[in-house]
């Protein structure tokens, strides 16, 4: 597929007209918002790449659905793989972040420049006047001059895409937090959690670095969400996590396992040391007053706790031990 006309013209460092100016911005949008919207990281490879797709699409008035782009993308480069890189958040942000600093570097040296120019076209028209210049020369300061107009139309649209991209940069940093905190509790979510979990059983496997995990579920949580409502659950679930972030160590990452479930990664903490903690939050949740319409409500809770070992061959063994020995326990005190 030959190059599209804008494309050249970029690549050439030729001077765009105010439609060519306007249809850049709209291939630069368009662009990395399917590049985001399917998984794939802009880097400066994809991104030139998908450019040149988008820019013959574009050009032409037609955009096709996401599976169809794909399909011109692999009849383009031969059937190559999209993406040697996988979309990642904070891979996205470090891009986005270069490529602002690029887009303030480049308007700096542009301003710089065009401010130097205008100093000598000034000087240039000065000369003209006192010397009388020829019509010639002075229709040629005309056309400077409307060269420079349209740089700072381009200066200007330039910079719209530079807020377009900070914007997005803070758009994906609220994702990420979103992405990874329970908006309930304000802890780490399940997601987020099996992520920091897999990491310390990997850095068990290759370390020997050891780490407790402890899984707590609430004892007579469904009683409080049948006789006062689900806004009452809620808060209690508010109150206990609050409880048990500031009962833990900074370090300890306590997050919201389920719906009344929660878990604690313990780094460099053995089992017994983990058992000991649990049974301090368990009394502290005990002790715990909360008022539901005049009424104090009672909680407590059952935990299951596994330190890292070898015998565990996968991180899904640990878990599912935790949550057998935690329900065990749940099983001891109904009965």
């Amino acid at each position: 597929m030959d190059k599209c006309k804008l494309y050249r013209k970029i690549t050439r460092g030729l001077p765009l007209n105010d439609d060519e100016v306007k249809l850049l911005g709209e291939i630069i949008r368009e662009e990395l918002k399917f590049l985001i919207r399917n998984n794939i990281l802009p880097t400066p490879r994809n991104y030139e790449r998908w450019f040149l797709v988008f820019c013959h699409l574009i050009e032409k008035g037609k955009l096709p659905p996401d599976a169809e782009l794909v399909e011109i993308y692999h009849t383009i480069y031969n059937g190559e793989k999209i993406s040697d890189v996988k979309f990642d958040v904070e891979l996205t942000l470090e891009v986005l972040s270069k490529l602002i600093e690029e887009f303030h570097r480049l308007i700096r040296e542009h301003k710089e420049y065009a401010d130097k120019k205008e100093e000598e076209l000034s000087n240039i028209e000065k000369k003209a006047i006192e010397g009388e210049l020829t019509p010639l020369i002075l229709e040629l300061l005309i056309h400077i001059r409307d060269i420079k107009a349209q740089n700072e139309r381009f200066l200007k649209r330039i910079e719209e895409q530079q807020h377009m991209i900070e914007e997005l940069k803070e758009r994906l940093q609220q994702a990420e937090t979103e992405a990874n905190i329970d908006y309930l509790t304000n802890t780490f979510n399940r997601r987020s959690f099996e992520r920091a979990l897999r990491e310390a059983f990997e850095e068990y496997k290759k370390r020997q670095a050891i780490f407790s995990l402890v899984l707590i579920d609430l004892d007579g949580f469904k009683r409080v969400n049948d006789l006062y409502g689900h806004s009452a659950g809620d808060l209690v679930l508010r109150r206990v996590a609050q409880l048990l972030r500031q009962s833990l160590r900074a370090k300890d990452i306590l997050a919201r396992w389920g719906g009344d479930e929660f878990a604690v990664l313990m780094s460099g903490t053995r089992k017994e040391q983990a058992i000991a903690v649990a049974e301090r939050l368990k009394k502290a949740v005990e002790d715990l007053e909360i008022v539901v319409e005049g009424e104090k409500v009672s909680l407590s809770f059952s935990y299951g706790v596994v330190e890292s070992e070898d015998r565990f061959s996968s991180l899904e063994e640990m878990i599912k031990e935790v949550d057998y020995l935690m329900y065990q326990r749940k099983k001891s005190k109904n009965s």
